[in-house]
């Protein structure tokens, strides 16, 4: 009996350390321009691999016969089993604008903390990204310049293997994509990141400023 434990045991943590540990691959081709982009994002694990994203062309192959017949089929179970919806009060839990403002400030650095870590830990085999933007007004181009060039300058510091090529049209409306790559991911390095902005001193005290002032809204009842 204590075998066959031990036996459950070492699978468990064999399967967690394969989870945590084994290098995720994220495939992905983008390419279009204007609204008219097709994407592909392909997923490895071991030895599986999944379509995560397919492109418009597996949706063609279905025959049309078939998808109004799953529409029809659709529409009427849902109106047979539905049952209406009742109107149920809102309850107010939005929060005012001192308080939206407040929480910019206190959550800004612990936020901007956890995007930069979540960034480190992932790792860029290869990728290739071609970009050629444009806006009507020439002023929203450069700006969008300024912000787009500061970018590149940061991810192309922490890849060597990424490259990316931009491309400004300050006389045209214009969208053009054509990126590629490769992105890998290994769970056991989010760990440390997560549990460092759970633990900041801002995050804990927002969240127990949110909690208690949920608690606070709740009806009290007098018996």
């Amino acid at each position: 009996m204590l075998s066959v434990l031990m036996v459950i045991l070492l699978l468990t943590l064999l399967a967690v350390l394969l989870v945590l540990f084994a290098a995720i691959d994220i495939i992905f081709e983008v390419k279009g321009s204007g609204t008219d982009i097709e994407h592909t994002v392909t997923v490895h694990w071991l030895l599986f691999s999944r379509l995560v994203s397919p492109t418009e062309d597996d949706e063609e192959d279905i025959p049309e016969e078939v998808k109004d017949a799953e529409k029809f089929v659709t529409e009427h179970v849902t109106k047979h089993f539905q049952k209406p919806k009742k109107e149920k009060k809102k309850k107010k839990t939005d929060m005012s604008f001192s308080e939206v403002v407040q929480a910019f400030r206190q959550l800004r650095s612990p936020v901007l903390r956890l995007l930069k870590g979540i960034i480190h830990t992932l790792r860029i085999p290869h990728a290739k990204v071609n970009v050629a933007f444009g806006f009507s007004d020439p002023a929203y181009t450069g700006m969008a310049c300024g912000y787009v060039y500061a970018l590149k300058g940061y991810l192309t510091c922490h890849s060597e293997n990424l490259i990316i090529q931009l491309e400004p049209d300050f006389v045209d409306s214009r969208l053009d994509l054509d990126m590629s790559g490769t992105v890998r991911v290994r769970l056991y390095r989010f760990i440390p990141v997560i549990l460092l902005f759970i633990m900041n001193w801002e995050v804990l005290r927002f969240s127990w400023y949110f909690l208690i002032k949920k608690d606070s809204k709740k009806p009290s009842v007098n018996l």
